[in-house]
């Protein structure tokens, strides 16, 4: 079940809400963080009262900008952060809470959309937040590493093994079962059939997933199964969607480097570095458009982001400004 607030009666679906209830909800926001006068105080409870959709943009909204102040939540839908990353240098007190207040107003939107599988993720039998790692051993002896923020179902029956992926990112160590049921792995994007093999599988957002293959090899079949699978040899890598697209290359320099605690970067324009880091860092962690296409090359521990920031100081012109403890832009020096 959510833990979102219980509303009034007949309040709309959380998809139904108005753009433009939600950019009032924003102004509200900013609003009272400004010495707002008890008149205006009055007139924002009025403002709730008015309509039950005032109230629940300004539930939803108020949860996500509190995640964000506490760091409890992960950044949210990507497009929350890449608002953030291409806004300019933040210049003042004001001009930094509108900021916020964009991003996460778009973020609201893509969250209301997404809700339900927020809440699959939330029940998930597997489960990491920002920044935790977990490794575990199955029943049958497969090992399974899970990345920061990924959420995983186990499918174990007596006819088959399945797991299915969430969220995130993970590294399969396949065992050879005694029942000599198949394995499968399930995601969003196709089904993958390990062949005795050591992989990982990240999911891309928008549909996208990455398989990386270390050991053996991986057939890739689409959802629903039409084509014939594609195979995924050691050494490889290959992007696929559930529309069919697929792409294979040369596996990635560091593409493992997560499992020993590390980021490797090669050359990394320091936007997709920042996003990579933000896994591992509670709240919100990006750029100015300045730096963003500015390339980092080196090897990172995954367990001190702030070391990492203070790193990029020492080899890039940039200058890290910490607007909060979990609010974090990284400029030009």
């Amino acid at each position: 079940m959510s833990n979102l607030p219980l509303l009034r009666p007949h309040a709309p679906e959380a998809g139904a809400i108005d753009p433009k209830v939600v950019r009032q909800a924003a102004d509200w926001w900013v609003r009272l963080r400004e010495d707002a006068s008890a008149a205006e105080r009055d007139r924002f409870e009025h403002w709730r009262r008015a309509d039950p959709a005032h109230e629940l943009a300004w539930q939803r909204f108020s949860a996500l900008t509190r995640d964000v102040a506490a760091g409890v939540a992960q950044a949210g839908p990507s497009v929350a952060s890449r608002t953030l990353l291409q806004a300019p240098l933040i210049r003042s007190r004001r001009t930094a809470i509108r900021a916020m207040v964009a991003a996460v107003g778009v973020g609201l939107g893509a969250w209301a959309v997404g809700e339900r599988d927020a809440v699959r993720r939330l029940s998930a039998d597997l489960r990491t937040g920002t920044g935790e790692r977990r490794s575990l051993t199955l029943p049958d002896g497969t090992r399974v590493e899970l990345n920061a923020g990924s959420a995983l179902d186990l499918r174990y029956t007596a006819e088959r093994r399945e797991l299915v992926l969430l969220q995130g990112e993970i590294g399969i160590v396949t065992a050879r079962d005694t029942l000599g049921r198949p394995f499968t792995l399930r995601t969003r994007g196709g089904v993958l059939t390990p062949v005795g093999t050591h992989f990982l599988v990240r999911d891309l957002e928008a549909g996208r997933m990455r398989v990386a293959v270390l050991e053996g090899a991986v057939d890739v079949r689409g959802l629903p199964p039409g084509d014939a699978p594609r195979r995924v040899q050691a050494g490889e890598q290959a992007e696929f969607s559930a529309n069919g697209a697929f792409q294979s290359g040369p596996l990635a320099p560091g593409a493992s480097a997560w499992l020993q605690g590390m980021l490797i970067a090669d050359e990394m324009p320091l936007s997709d570095f920042l996003d990579e880091l933000g896994r591992y860092r509670p709240g919100l962690l990006n750029c100015t458009a300045e730096a963003a296409g500015l390339r980092v090359v080196g090897a990172f521990p995954l367990s001190d982001t702030d070391r990492v920031l203070a790193m990029l100081q020492e080899i890039l012109p940039v200058r890290v400004r910490r607007y909060t403890r979990y609010w974090v832009t990284v400029g030009l020096a």
